[in-house]
C-alpha cells in the first residue's frame, strides 16, 4: 500500500510540473537580463590583461575610437565613464583608468579575468611581457550619466 501511495504522489507531482511547464514556458523575452551596478566604495579582485594595437583606431562600445596610449579599460561590471583605481597585487603598483569599453570576453570572465586595460595602463602596473596580472579594482568615482 505504501509503495502505491508514493507512486501516486510522484505521478501527481509530475503532472503538476508538466502543467506548469506548458502554462508558463520560458522564452527569451521572459528571461530578465541582470545588469550589474556597484556602490562607489566597491572593491573587486581578479585578473587583468591588456589590449593593444590590434584594436587601435577601432570603435569601442562607448562609440569613441580606441587609443592604446590612453589610460582606459574594458569592463562588464561598471558604467561607462567610471574612474577606477587598478592595483597589481603582483607588483604593488597602481593606475587610474576610465571605463570606455566592454570586455573581457565572457569566457575569460568566468575564468577570473575582470578587466582589460589599455596598453599604457597595463604598463603602469606591470611589464607587458607578463600579459596577465592579479589586480584589485576600486571605484574612485562613479559615472552618473551612462548606464550599462
Amino acid at each position: 500500500m505504501k509503495t502505491r501511495d508514493v507512486i501516486m504522489k510522484t505521478e501527481t507531482l509530475l503532472l503538476i510540473f508538466v502543467f506548469l511547464l506548458f502554462c508558463f514556458p520560458s522564452t527569451p523575452t521572459a528571461v530578465a537580463t541582470i545588469r550589474l551596478s556597484f556602490p562607489v566604495d566597491t572593491v573587486m579582485g581578479g585578473y587583468a590583461s591588456y589590449y593593444s594595437y590590434e584594436c587601435a583606431d577601432k570603435p569601442m562600445a562607448n562609440g569613441k575610437v580606441f587609443d592604446p596610449e590612453e589610460r582606459t579599460c574594458a569592463s562588464w561590471f561598471y558604467k561607462f565613464g567610471t574612474v577606477l583605481v587598478v592595483e597589481s597585487l603582483d607588483t604593488g603598483r597602481a593606475t587610474e583608468v576610465v571605463v570606455t569599453d566592454r570586455g573581457p570576453n565572457k569566457r575569460l570572465v568566468r575564468d577570473g579575468r575582470i578587466i582589460d586595460l589599455s596598453k599604457r595602463a597595463f604598463e603602469d602596473i606591470c611589464a607587458l611581457k607578463k600579459g596577465l596580472t592579479r589586480v584589485k579594482v576600486t571605484v574612485k568615482s562613479a559615472s552618473e550619466t551612462a548606464s550599462l
